[in-house]
């Protein structure tokens, strides 16, 4: 197996605050549907609620990369 160094990631401020809210939003997420399949009433979910909240943790998430991209000096477009 071959050992590949990475080079470090450094995230900005900002990064690590994208990086922490997708966190969040994808546990809340988690929870949400949890819940859900836990319950025994018939409960039903947005479908674009969901997709919008999913649009949103993957917006926080190239945030994130990009902020750790731009401290790297490299550009991800």
């Amino acid at each position: 197996m071959k050992n590949h160094h990475q080079p470090a990631c450094t995230l900005t401020e900002k990064g690590e605050d994208q990086l922490l809210r997708a966190a969040m939003a994808s546990e809340f997420l988690v929870n949400v549907l949890q819940g859900l399949s836990a319950s025994s009433a018939n409960k039903s979910v947005s479908v674009e609620g969901i997709a919008a909240l999913v649009e949103c943790i993957s917006l926080q998430l190239d945030g994130a990369v990009r902020e750790s991209s731009l401290m790297k000096g490299g550009h991800r477009d």
